[in-house]
């Protein structure tokens, strides 16, 4: 019986050791997957601003994109129906110019939706490659959405089913409206969105 236990406890040491060494392949196996999962920002070269809340990009393709920012509003300056522009969307279009001037890369955060039916990219748009887009220093320094909003340039408006950072530029518009920050201190532009 002693041989007996010498041989379950071998086993034993093996059976842990393989247990160990599979746990470490697990591990480095799952932390490549997180760092895979991390990178999801899309570089393109900015071209120009549209109005508040579009601007056109390259892709990697050298194609040039419309993109939307989601998750927010400007009023209109550039829309086909004249009576639908105002001086608030003007503003607000100066404003992203001005925010965009020497932006050379953007990076671009994708939600469920990429696309709408105008056949513009839906995006967050990002003035650096941040590596946690939910980290809230991060999406107030560096998300361009973020910005317009918690500026008053822009309101935070539900797109669903793109939401990923609803609740955020929500309180941003909050404190800006409260706080008469931007366009919010016109009486007008706040009677645009009742």
């Amino acid at each position: 019986s002693c041989i007996v236990g010498i041989i379950v406890a071998i086993i034993l040491c093996v059976a842990s050791s393989e247990f160990i060494n599979n746990q470490n392949v697990t591990e480095i196996d799952a932390d490549n997957t997180v760092d895979n999962q991390e990178s999801k920002l899309d570089a393109v070269k900015f071209i120009r601003t549209v109005d508040g809340d579009t601007i056109i990009v390259e892709d990697s393709n050298g194609e040039h994109k419309r993109v939307r920012m989601i998750g927010i509003d400007t009023p209109e300056s550039v829309a086909q129906e004249e009576e639908r522009n105002n001086e608030y969307g003007v503003m607000a279009s100066d404003y992203t110019k001005e925010l965009l001037s020497n932006a050379g890369t953007l990076y671009l955060e994708y939600d469920v939706d990429a696309d709408d039916q105008y056949d513009r990219i839906l995006a967050y748009v990002w003035l650096e490659d941040v590596d946690d887009t939910f980290n809230v220093e991060n999406i107030k320094n560096s998300m361009v959405n973020a910005i317009i909003v918690e500026n008053g340039y822009g309101i935070a408006k539900k797109y669903e089913p793109t939401v990923a950072h609803d609740d955020i530029l929500a309180e941003l518009m909050a404190e800006a409206k409260e706080n008469n920050i931007g366009l919010w201190q016109y009486q007008e532009f706040r009677d645009l969105w009742k």
